[in-house]
């Protein structure tokens, strides 16, 4: 943070400690930055180094809240259900990825786009599960496939 601050001022870190040292009552050095405000507002004050940052090897983790996330995300769900989107074929099933739809959009853009762009533009969603075929179709850029699940 000296460092950081020496930076931003273009001065050296030596100049940062004599602006901005203070001693503890404990006898540590800290970095205290304070900015003052307008009368009815105290100054803003930040503190850097009021606590130790020595490993304590007796240190405990306490009881952690239980997780409330979902651990699989959408994709994973999907990929799980082991089924091609488009055609409905359950072997080798891969994921189609694009960068950005809206340059899938920009692609297409006044003439129909394939079954597989309007899926994924439909969905909102960067990726299709599909099968080795159906992938290999769509980028030879000649899926025409059946009608969408």
């Amino acid at each position: 943070m000296v460092k950081t601050l020496a930076a931003k001022h273009k001065q050296s870190s030596a100049w940062v400690y004599r602006r901005y040292a203070r001693k503890l009552e404990d006898g540590r050095r800290v970095i205290v930055v304070t900015i003052p405000r307008d009368p009815p507002k105290k100054p803003l004050v930040a503190m850097f180094g009021p606590h130790s940052l020595a490993r304590d090897p007796k240190a405990t983790i306490k009881d952690r809240k239980p997780c409330t996330y979902l651990p699989r995300t959408e994709l994973v769900k999907r990929l799980l259900n082991g089924k091609c989107e488009l055609c409905g074929s359950v072997e080798r099933i891969e994921v189609h990825h694009v960068r950005k739809l809206a340059d899938v959009r920009k692609k297409y853009h006044g003439r129909k786009p394939p079954q597989w762009v309007t899926f994924m533009l439909g969905r909102r969603r960067k990726t299709v599960v599909v099968c080795q075929s159906c992938h290999r179709s769509i980028h030879v850029g000649t899926y025409d496939g059946p009608k969408l699940n």
